[in-house]
């Protein structure tokens, strides 16, 4: 079930029950201090936990496997070993409980990459929490499916005969346009195949239009109906989307 911060507003019997049997709980873009609290209390019997991008006491609640991002202040979390455990404290994940959640934030950055080196199964859970948050910070539905598919099949015990994708990548930063499949890396790209594809636009006025990233990728629809509103009023639209709020 999908449920949104509306639903946790007006607390939702059919999201509290969700919670009560549920195996897996995944949220993001949870900050308000209320429905932090009234969900802490609801997930703790979940057996994985999975919260990005939201308040830091929820994102502490994160469970995936032996690997837990909550424990003692100066301890490292559960289910990694000592080789992990110096790496990250590079990051500042084991120290200070006021640091820890902010060195998980930039060891999300980098951690894929330096993983790669340790033996795969003696971090297992915890690559797969990198792994998890890769799919979900490329978005877009294909990546969506993939995190679910490994999600599924790492710890509900579906598992398929066919190999889970890696995430197709998706730029932070970029252009997009409804008439161009793809992305375009600077404005100076984009005008050049607007000015090809709609000459006789070419001198309209311009107006840049500021896009949030994971409507991009979800390809939501107000992007291409506010891109032709532009284009019909007589503009020229320039529109750029970041990997920000």
């Amino acid at each position: 079930r999908v449920f949104t911060d509306k639903d946790l507003e007006r607390r939702d019997a059919e999201l509290e029950a969700a919670l009560q049997d549920a195996d897996v709980f995944f949220a993001s873009l949870i900050f308000d201090f209320d429905q932090v609290q009234w969900l802490e209390e609801r997930i703790k019997n979940v057996p994985v936990r999975l919260v990005f991008e939201s308040a830091l006491e929820l994102m502490a609640v994160t469970r995936v496997g032996a690997f837990e991002m909550s424990g003692r202040s100066n301890s490292a979390p559960s289910g990694v070993n000592k080789i992990v455990v110096n790496l990250l404290r590079k990051f500042g994940v084991v120290g200070r409980e006021e640091d820890k959640l902010a060195g998980y934030l930039q060891f999300l950055k980098t951690g894929p990459r330096l993983l790669k080196y340790v033996p795969g199964e003696k971090v297992k859970d915890l690559r797969n929490w990198l792994s998890i948050y890769s799919y979900w910070n490329a978005g877009g539905p294909e990546n969506v499916a993939a995190m679910v598919w490994l999600i599924a099949s790492e710890y509900l015990n579906q598992r398929s005969l066919l190999d889970i994708p890696p995430p197709v990548e998706i730029p932070a930063t970029g252009l997009v346009h409804p008439d161009f499949d793809g992305y375009f890396a600077t404005p100076e790209q984009y005008l050049v195949w607007y000015e090809k594809q709609f000459p006789s636009r070419r001198d309209n006025p311009r107006v840049g239009i500021l896009l949030y990233r994971k409507h991009v990728v979800s390809k939501q629809e107000y992007i291409s109906q506010l891109v032709r509103h532009f284009e019909d009023k007589g503009l020229l639209p320039i529109p750029v989307f970041i990997n920000g709020v």
